[in-house]
């Protein structure tokens, strides 16, 4: 009688982990899809940042003196109003 039930007890685990063993297959499979997935998605943006790296191969970064001479001011034509801003507001 004891051998029995071990035997059913060892059966019983051995269904268990089958069990699992088919879950954790199907997990690694959604996972490979995944990594093929990223790995497209790697590829493309690698080719794009070597089309700006070609595009900006010569390109010099702007001097301080460019940076200084930038127009930064703001006429008061280009501000809206304080009734404009509380008319977009309402609607």
């Amino acid at each position: 009688m004891k051998r029995r039930n071990k035997l059913k007890n060892l059966n019983a685990t051995l269904k268990y982990a089958e069990e699992k063993a088919k879950q954790v297959d199907k997990l690694v499979a959604e996972l490979e899809k995944e990594i093929q997935k990223a790995n497209k998605e790697w590829e493309k943006h690698g080719k794009e940042v070597e089309k700006v790296k070609t595009k900006t191969e010569a390109a010099e970064p702007i001097t301080k003196e460019e940076v200084d001479a930038i127009d930064i001011t703001i006429d008061k034509a280009d501000t809206p109003s304080t009734e404009e801003v509380q008319f977009k507001n309402i609607n």
